[in-house]
């Protein structure tokens, strides 16, 4: 399942292109923000992350044990939020339930398959590590002794997270020229 993530990512798009109409600037406004919260998050966490090579445990992995994920629901949250309309239609209910449910099968499978492989290849080192930092809600806050790293511009260029932001700044101009057709 978890390999049709990027697949049904852009077919969730289409759906969510062919769905969306010009929004409240309210409700654009703070899905906007969303979006931007989420693409920092995303980009802060890709900064600290050297797959497979390392237990990241600096920046916003003090916090959560998947900060990558939780930036991306913050991001796909952000464009459900832009398709508030009043009154709601069902093809906007859908999307959202859509999105819901895709989101909590797809992550929650991805999630167990890569803590099993982290704990394999890296042992006691990861298995500490998460027993000490929630894997999504930083309900325990910043947790400290986990050891010192720092942000690398370079692991955020080699983890390609510009792309993220790229992604989103095409599906906003697809909604601002959807929104301006026929204006």
């Amino acid at each position: 399942m978890t390999r049709w993530r990027v697949p049904l990512g852009f077919l969730f798009a289409a759906g969510y292109l062919y769905v969306a109409h010009p929004s409240s600037p309210v409700a654009a406004a703070s899905a906007l923000v969303l979006i931007v919260l989420g693409c920092l998050l995303r980009g802060w966490a890709a900064g600290y992350l050297l797959k497979g090579k390392r237990v990241a445990v600096g920046g916003p992995y003090a916090w959560v044990r998947n900060p990558l994920y939780v930036g991306s629901f913050m991001i796909a949250s952000g464009f459900c939020l832009m398709l508030w309309q009043h009154p709601l239609t069902w093809q906007v209910i859908g999307l959202w339930l859509a999105f819901l449910i895709g989101y909590g099968v797809v992550y929650s499978r991805k999630t167990l398959d890569e803590e099993k492989e982290l704990t394999n290849s890296l042992g006691d080192a990861y298995k500490n590590y998460a027993e000490k930092v929630p894997a999504f809600l930083p309900l325990r806050g910043h947790v400290h002794g986990l050891g010192e790293q720092r942000f690398s511009w370079e692991l955020y260029q080699r983890n390609r997270e510009y792309e993220c932001i790229v992604g989103c700044l095409l599906l906003l101009g697809c909604l601002f020229w959807k929104g301006h057709q026929g204006a």
